[in-house]
């Protein structure tokens, strides 16, 4: 053997040796960093721990099933947790042991380095194995559907146990202390003692049943099934009784209080801030509003009315109260929808599931399921003990709540929450919808009358006009829609033809009220200049509705030549909104406090249907109608509208030669079309048919020769080949319906502009070249709907292609799902696209960041409807963006979502040359190359932008790479979060804070190396975010400061207190007068909260938390260069929600020698030691 051959042989012992020896020296000399290391993980535990409990709870709401996964995984994560924070307490004592006075003891350190090093291990394992697996499911789980019962029942055993124990301790201290035990507490001790006998008894028969097999293998079925419905009501049982019982006080001084008082009182107290000062509040509308809300406040009561003639305010009035309903909190959720005069069900069901966030009631079309999907959730609530308000607003009749799905009794009266209605007609409250209460709503009193007149001409009128205000007050009669209306007289005219306006409204045989609102509205209808206006009010009368659909007007009219001087579409579009405003102006219409569309008052829809009726009788038909028609009205009919009837079957061959428009709203698809139906209408230019059946063989259409529109949506139909025979036909919308093949004749349409195909989800077959041979149509809608495109290159093509877009040489407006991305052909005409929305790559993955932006606009008001959307999920060898036009629409568009990015894509701005001048909605998340978002300054880069959410982009360094921007490159931002990047440090540069006056929410989570929010530059000096109302800061380890001192040597000494300031907000640097909500959670190098100056700038502040900050010891501190001491009082006025957690350095609230005081706390939770050590 040769010397070099020992020698490896030795050295290869040596090692061997030596490497237990390094790791255990490693051990001792680095606890420090093992510990620092289980801390980070800890945090990220309980980080991911609350995702998962955040998603479960909208996964409940939304009555899913939840997987058996997610229970494990919190229980392991909460043993985790305590076991780590238990050997980190192990460890912090281990420190301060001395071996022989200075060094601490070794062998404890190396200890404690081997088992932090194994738990670190375990966590990270836990969050990895369980980081990116599905929270719920639709159905029931196939299997383990017994094993998940009585794990979900042996939690809640556990759950109980401790109640009981803490209630029996803290009963036990009270008669210690000579206090007495209020009733409930011997009541709630025996149920529970009984609960947990029977629930102990039926675990056992689990395990027995687990034993016992069928055939020798599987257990028993029956049985398991029989124990698994009694698990799950017992499970419910035991989860009632903890919740009616958890927030009871135990024990008391005096006599004992009645139940029921304190949310009595709560309520009672919100009705009260109600004063005759507020504005647009009367004190008659004051007063009834402070009435609703005191009974609300009771437990006795449940269903609520308002009546009053029509034009007396009710909406109005519910609007107000809704308003301040919402503000107080007296309900966990409060929901509201218009009803109307002919109720449209499912719109019913749509706008209560909306403030309920119950979305998954907009992925089922059946109102019969929607309505056992509503009921399902309102019972849950129910069961959980939450308090839930439905505003229904304008009953005309009674509306069977079974048929919305508002759990009630055979009575029809609600049960489980309360309602809050209102209607012209006393009788229907109280007769109809067994109202406990009806509240009757009279007219403003003269004062009254006398301001609203004042705020409607604004101000004062001119002073040639002041002596008819009088007169016009006398002819109002206090009637609140007759003030607003006549008061448009007032503006811009002359005495003269004001007063031969008052003079034509008011006259000796002028009768009744109704007669007098429609001589008002009679002149304002003569005002109007615009035809097209007055043809636009008309259609909307005959829609019979209160809320129409804008999407619906636009189709209606322009199949009837509505807009025929327009050329296009989107000129149609362009010319119906300034007819809406138009009529707005005159008080005709109504905005909508959603923001969006319109209203109409029943008295101007009744009064125009009036009008029409004199020359060409229009039909606003129900049920009893039909056997009141008359030939001769049928004769010379121009409109007919059954607005959601629940008929089986309409009556055949109605004769109506000179009919236009024919609109028919189903609630249920069992309305069935005799195919003779249409024989006599043949003169038909518009015909809506929602929610039937249709046998379309033979064509019941076929003498439809004049049809320009024709709208299916939601209709049951076999075949769809026979609409290929009307060729004039310009709009077809087959929305929602269960169609499964585009054939070949409808390519026969080729004076098409608008081909609806939206939420078709069981269309699967478009024969090749029929979207080719639309060579007219300007707006393709497919949704939720036909995916299965073919690549261009197939021979023999067997389903549509992408391009035959390209013979779209009108295609403005487009919305298509692209799920596989090889089929996206070389080259597409985009050149004319306006608005779209283009999904491309599987987008489910990631479908719930996606469906953020519902949760945007709802919170913030953000909105984007008919906006440009573009959707790009990639992948690591995508080629999408290489493609010149998927460039071209990433320019155009104004919301953007974007996953997966690699490559050489380094910043966001450079994917489009001509910037982003519309964007105002982006979402970046898993895209390893981004390093920036704005990389150098441009004009036209981000400066509409309003919503920048960035996830998990493992390099992005910094939002803005240059410290020099155009002034307005995010001047319009009012959202920013950012979640998962490690290698941010700052978010902005303080120039760039300045400019963001816009600025409502700022969330940064998890972001490892993140050293401060705002980064001090030349820019010094005190800024203001003067609207940000959310501020959420979570997991930054490293951060110091809001403000931070730069990078650079340099920069760092650019303001001398930046980066070295005592408490985290400095109010001599920054201010949020508006913040209402702050939460910080995870900020281990923080010693402090607040300045004295800063806590000045949080008036408004109602909810704050501070939750595991290690080294925070107080959270107000000294102010900073005064050399002052402060004496006035320090408080948080609007301070309603105070939670102080995991603090363990946390010594006192404040070391200020002053008083803190907190004038409206109802909540404080603390997990510290005394914190109020000063008076």
């Amino acid at each position: 053997m040769s010397i070099d051959a020992a020698i490896a042989i030795v050295w290869d012992v040596l090692k061997m040796g030596f490497a237990p020896i390094k790791r255990g020296f490693g051990y001792v000399m680095s606890s420090q960093s093992y510990a620092n290391n289980l801390q980070q993980e800890v945090r990220n535990l309980e980080y991911e721990a609350q995702r998962v409990r955040s998603a479960e709870g909208v996964a409940r709401a939304n009555l899913q099933n939840i997987h058996e996964w997610v229970p494990n995984f919190l229980a392991s994560a909460e043993e985790a947790s305590t076991e780590a924070r238990d050997l980190l307490d192990i460890f912090e004592g281990a420190s301060k042991t001395c071996c022989r006075g200075t060094i601490p003891d070794p062998n404890c350190r190396y200890q404690f380095s081997r088992k932090a090093k194994s738990k670190t291990d375990d966590i990270q394992k836990l969050i990895l194995e369980n980081k990116d697996k599905e929270i719920s499911f639709g159905d029931p789980a196939p299997d383990n559907v017994a094993a998940r019962y009585a794990d979900e029942l042996r939690k809640e055993v556990k759950n109980l146990e401790y109640e009981a124990a803490r209630v029996h301790n803290a009963a036990k201290e009270a008669t210690n202390n000579l206090r007495n035990t209020h009733e409930w507490v011997k009541k709630f001790l025996a149920s529970a003692e009984a609960a947990l006998r029977e629930a102990r008894g039926l675990l056992g028969e689990f395990e027995e049943a687990s034993k016992t097999c069928c055939r020798g293998t599987l257990p028993d079925p029956n049985c398991l099934d029989q124990l698994s419905r009694k698990a799950k009501r017992m499970t419910d049982d035991i989860k009632n009784l903890i919740l009616e019982n958890s927030n009871k006080e135990i024990s008391f001084s005096g006599p004992a209080r009645r139940e029921g008082n304190d949310a009595t009182a709560s309520v009672l107290s919100a009705s009260m801030s109600v004063k005759l000062g507020d504005p647009g509040v009367f004190e008659s509308r004051a007063s009834m509003i402070r009435n609703i809300m005191d009974a609300l406040a009771g437990n006795s009561m449940s269903v609520f009315g308002v009546h009053g003639m029509g034009g007396v305010g009710k909406s109005t009035l519910l609007e107000d109260a809704e308003k301040r309903i919402r503000a107080q909190n007296s309900f966990d959720w409060v929901a509201r929808a218009d009803v109307s005069e002919n109720p449209d069900i499912k719109r019913i069901q749509g706008e209560i599931a909306h403030w309920l966030r119950l979305t998954d009631l907009e992925k089922q079309d059946n109102v019969s399921l929607r309505a056992t999907l509503l009921r399902e959730r309102l019972e849950k609530d129910e069961r959980e003990k939450k308090k839930v308000l439905i505003i229904l607003d304008n009953l005309w009749e009674k509306l069977d709540l079974k048929l919305v799905g508002i759990p009630c009794g055979h009575n029809n009266k609600a049960i489980g929450c309360k309602l809050l209605l209102t209607s012209r007609y006393e009788r229907v409250l109280r007769r109809e919808m067994r109202c406990d209460s009806a509240f009757r709503l009279g007219v403003v009193e003269e004062e009254e009358a006398e301001r609203l007149f004042e705020t409607m001409v604004g101000g004062k009128v001119e002073i040639e006009l002041e002596p008819l205000v009088k007169e016009a007050l006398g002819i109002c009669a206090g009637l609140p829609f007759l003030i607003v209306a006549i008061s448009k007289l007032f503006i811009g005219t002359t005495y003269p033809a004001c007063k031969c306006a008052l003079t034509q409204i008011w006259s000796k045989d002028t009768g009744e009220t109704g007669e007098l609102i429609n001589k008002t509205l009679q002149i304002s209808y003569d005002r109007i200049k615009s035809e097209e206006a007055k043809s636009l009010l008309q259609l909307i009368a005959v829609y019979g509705v209160s809320k129409p659909s804008l999407e619906n007007l636009l189709r209606y009219g322009f199949g009837l030549g509505l807009f025929e001087e327009e050329s296009s579409m989107e000129d149609a579009r362009n010319m119906l909104s300034l007819l809406i405003e138009d009529l707005q102006d005159s008080s005709l219409l109504l905005h909508s406090e959603e923001g969006d569309g319109f209203k109409i008052h029943d008295l101007v829809r009744e009064f125009v249907a009036l009008i029409i009726s004199k020359d060409r009788p229009l039909l606003v038909l129900k049920n009893e109608s039909l056997a009141k028609l008359s030939q001769d009205k049928l004769q010379s009919c121009r409109a007919i509208c059954f607005p959601y009837v629940d008929m089986k079957k309409l009556p055949e061959e109605l004769v109506c030669p000179e009919l236009r428009i024919f609109l028919v709203f189903a609630n249920y698809r069992s309305l069935e079309i005799p195919n003779s139906y249409f024989n006599f209408m043949r003169k038909l230019e518009v015909l809506n048919l929602t929610g039937i059946r249709l046998n379309c063989l033979p064509s019941p259409f076929q003498f439809l020769k004049k049809l320009h529109a024709l709208c299916l949506d939601g209709c049951s139909i076999d075949n769809v080949a026979s609409l290929g025979e009307l060729k004039g036909l310009q709009i077809l919308s087959l929305q929602n319906s269960n169609i499964q093949q585009l054939p070949k004749e409808i390519g026969q349409l080729v004076e098409l502009r608008l081909l609806d195909l939206n939420g078709c989800s069981q269309l699967r077959k478009i024969e090749p070249g029929v979207l080719g041979s639309l060579i007219k149509l300007e707006e393709l809608y497919m949704e939720n709907s036909f995916d299965q495109w073919n690549a261009v290159e197939q021979t023999p093509p067997t389903n549509a292609s992408l391009s035959e877009l390209n013979d779209m040489k009108n295609l403005h407006t487009l919305h298509v799902s692209i799920p596989n991305p090889s089929v996206l052909p070389g080259d597409l005409n985009v050149k004319n696209l306006t608005k779209y929305e283009i999904k491309i790559g599987h987008l489910r993955p990631f479908l719930s960041s996606y469906e953020l932006l519902r949760t945007l606009e709802l919170q913030w008001g953000l909105s984007y409807k008919r906006s440009s959307t573009l959707v790009l999920v990639l992948g690591p060898t995508s080629d999408v963006l290489q493609k010149g036009y998927i460039r071209s629409i990433l320019g155009k568009a104004d919301r953007l979502f974007l996953v997966g990015m690699h490559g050489n894509d380094q910043s966001i701005c450079a994917l489009s040359q001509v910037g982003f001048p519309k964007l105002k909605y982006l979402q970046v998340m898993n895209s390893p190359s981004v390093r920036y978002i704005l990389q150098s300054p441009s004009h036209t880069d981000f400066k509409t932008l309003e919503s920048l959410l960035l996830k998990n982009l493992i390099n992005l360094e910094k939002i803005c790479c240059s410290r020099t921007l155009y002034s307005k490159s995010f001047s319009t931002l009012k959202v920013v979060r950012v979640e998962d990047c490690n290698k941010m440090e700052v978010l902005f540069p303080r120039s760039v804070m300045r400019e963001l006056p816009q600025l409502e929410e700022l969330q940064a989570v998890n972001c490892k190396l993140m050293r401060g929010i705002v980064e001090a530059d030349d820019d010094r000096g005190k800024f203001e975010l003067p609207k940000l109302r959310v501020l959420e800061l979570r997991a930054l380890p490293n951060a110091k400061n809001f403000i931070t001192a730069g990078s650079s040597p340099s920069s760092s000494t650019s303001d001398d207190q930046v980066g070295t300031q005592i408490a985290f907000f400095n109010g001599q640097q920054v201010a949020f007068p508006s913040l209402e909500t702050l939460k910080v959670d995870g900020l281990d190098n923080i010693g402090f909260m607040f300045s004295p100056s800063m806590v000045k700038s949080l008036a408004r502040l109602r909810k704050l938390e501070v939750i595991f900050c290690e080294k925070m010891e107080a959270i107000i501190t000294e102010e900073e260069g005064l050399g002052v001491e402060i004496t006035e009082t320090l408080s948080f006025p609007m301070l309603t929600d105070l939670s102080l957690e995991y603090l363990e350095s946390l010594t006192c609230f404040s070391r200020e020698k002053c008083s803190q005081e907190g004038q409206s706390q109802d909540c404080i939770q603390s997990r510290s030691s005394v914190l109020f050590n000063r008076e």
